[in-house]
């Protein structure tokens, strides 16, 4: 109890101490802050992203099967209907196949009209992806097929942000537009999970898209708009399943020679589905580990260097102490008590700033995956960061060598000079020399890194869009000419182009090919044609085959006397 009552004391006198070194305080638990606090973040995400296990069931088993022509430029090929019905009938090392594409629609049901991203699937996706339901059920089976009722499952961020987490949703009619208009039941609500591979606020049954029963879809082998996930068959490795597929799709090209030209280059992989999600991060991310830890080792050195320094100065107080009779044991709780406070306070800081610098990271690391969202910072990094705090304390407080009670023995006492001996300034210089070197490395590599983010802000992209609006209208033709279609969008130019503060109005229309990418048309004028105007509207449509808005985007004349043709 009296140590105890004694270290108090120490902790009180080092806080009065150090608040007349306040410079090198501060110094020291900024740098702390930032090794331990970075390297939390860093060490959270890297978690997050690479190490945490996957949501969905038996993912060891879960593959994700990618088709690649990169003679002409596609890395990440996807498949047709044909091929797909090839693999499930010639690969056993796959138990089962599931399908995925995206598609956009206009949903018309649950609450305000709004156009929304969608994912149309097999009946056998959840059952192979291994997800769940939190509400209702998923798409099954019994749900394929062209005469099968429109079925729909939310997704749970759609779910719980634009409807609030309404249970009453279950049920409830939609009526998707793309091609033509579609009635589907909402059915059921998906478990959080990662939205790969596309972020999508419905996931629909394949009747429920006009697009994909069309006939060129269903047996055009070219036509490649689905992504294609399996389950390892019981007993199987990837490496068979590789070797299999790869057997299987030789055999395929061998007998559609015409579908795959030499010149594509046309090949067939697989690989688990957690290494596809994370594959684009993963050397980043390691990269970024890497430097946290040099950034650390450089945060620790300097804080231990500042704080050693300080006890060197202090030589004199110390020898001066230890003269009047203070013991070596009450000079070292002396100066643990400095270096915990400094350590412990660092650390602390460290914690605090740890969520902020987790948030941008995660912000920066989504480019590059999926499961860069909702991220924590990782409560055992936090713990191994305060024990250090305490274990360098300890070190920091016990390492240097105490003076002697004897005067005679204590050289510097009468003047209050440092003594630093011959071994001990080698040690110093070598230390120094390390540290710089290992300094200008980092801010070497930051330059370098700092350099390159601004050369990718200022790259020209040969547009300039810094004055230009775009605004997606979602086509609702439904019980609708076209001709009305068309003079909606009549009207809504000439009242745009009645806006003083816009120079020129351009409509375009998405047009789906057959990988389900988008192109926009649109007509550009020279700034110049347009001396006093502030900025300019386009106009996107969603995707409507037979509609006439499918047409190349025409620059139509502001002056709102004018007539104006689509």
């Amino acid at each position: 109890m009296k140590t105890l009552v004694l270290f108090v004391r120490d902790v009180r006198l080092a806080i009065r101490s150090l608040m007349r070194s306040q410079g090198l305080a501060l110094t020291v638990i900024a740098t702390l802050a930032l090794g331990i606090g970075a390297n939390a973040a860093i060490f959270s995400l890297v978690r997050g992203v690479l190490l945490r296990p996957l949501i969905n069931a038996d993912e060891n088993r879960l593959i994700y099967i990618q088709q690649s022509a990169r003679g002409i430029g596609m890395d990440d090929e996807h498949f047709s209907v044909p091929e797909i019905q090839d693999l499930k009938a010639s690969v056993k090392t796959v138990s089962e196949f599931g399908d995925f594409s995206e598609i956009g629609f206009s949903m018309v049901g649950l609450g305000e009209p709004r156009e929304v991203q969608a994912g149309v699937v097999g009946g056998d996706y959840f059952a192979v992806v291994g997800l769940h339901p939190v509400l209702g059920r998923l798409i099954e089976p019994q749900d394929d097929g062209p005469k099968a009722a429109g079925v729909v499952v939310l997704t749970y961020p759609f779910w719980s942000t634009a409807l609030k987490k309404d249970p009453s949703v279950i049920g409830k009619q939609v009526r998707l537009e793309s091609f033509d208009a579609r009635t589907a039941t909402v059915i059921g609500v998906l478990e959080p999970s990662i939205p790969y591979p596309a972020d999508t606020a419905i996931i629909a049954n394949v009747v429920t898209s006009a697009h994909h029963l069309d006939a060129t879809m269903v047996t055009g082998r070219v036509h490649r708009m689905t992504e294609l996930f399996g389950r390892l068959a019981p007993g199987a490795t990837l490496e068979q399943a590789r070797a299999e597929l790869r057997s299987v799709y030789a055999a395929m090209k061998k007998d559609h020679h015409k579908d795959y030209p030499t010149n594509g280059d046309f090949h067939i992989d697989a690989r688990l589905l957690r290494d596809q999600i994370t594959s684009g991060a993963r050397t980043v991310l390691l990269v970024l580990l890497a430097a946290s830890g040099l950034v650390f080792i450089i945060a620790c050195s300097n804080a231990a260097n500042l704080i050693l320094a300080r006890t060197v100065r202090r030589e004199g107080e110390l020898s001066i102490r230890a003269a009047l009779g203070a013991t070596s044991g009450a000079l070292r709780r002396t100066l643990l008590a400095e270096s915990l406070v400094l350590c412990v306070a660092g650390a602390a800081l460290g914690v605090m700033i740890a969520r902020p610098l987790l948030d941008v990271l995660a912000r920066y690391a989504s480019r590059f995956s999926v499961r860069a969202v909702e991220l924590t910072v990782d409560s055992s990094m936090l713990w191994v960061g305060a024990i250090l705090a305490v274990v360098a304390s300890v070190l920091l407080a016990f390492v240097p060598r105490l003076p002697s009670a004897n005067v005679s023995q204590t050289p510097g006492l009468a003047g209050g000079s440092v003594r630093i001996t011959g071994s001990t300034n080698r040690r110093l210089r070598a230390f120094a020399v390390v540290q710089i070197a290992a300094s200008f490395m980092l801010l070497a590599g930051a330059s370098m890194l700092l350099k390159t983010l601004i050369a990718m802000q200022t790259a020209q992209t040969g547009m300039d869009t810094r004055h230009v609006l775009a605004i997606n209208v979602p086509v609702l033709k439904y019980q609708k000419t076209p001709q009305q279609v068309v003079d909606f969008y009549k009207e809504m130019i000439r009242r745009v182009d009645c806006n003083s503060q816009a120079m020129a109005t351009s409509r375009a229309s998405k047009m789906i090919r057959a990988r389900s990418s988008v192109s926009f048309h649109r007509d550009f004028l020279p700034r110049s044609a347009f001396p006093s105007s502030r900025g300019a509207i386009s106009t996107t449509s969603t995707p409507n085959r037979n509609s006439p808005l499918s047409s190349s985007a025409k620059v139509l004349p502001s002056a709102c006397s004018r007539a104006r043709t689509p």
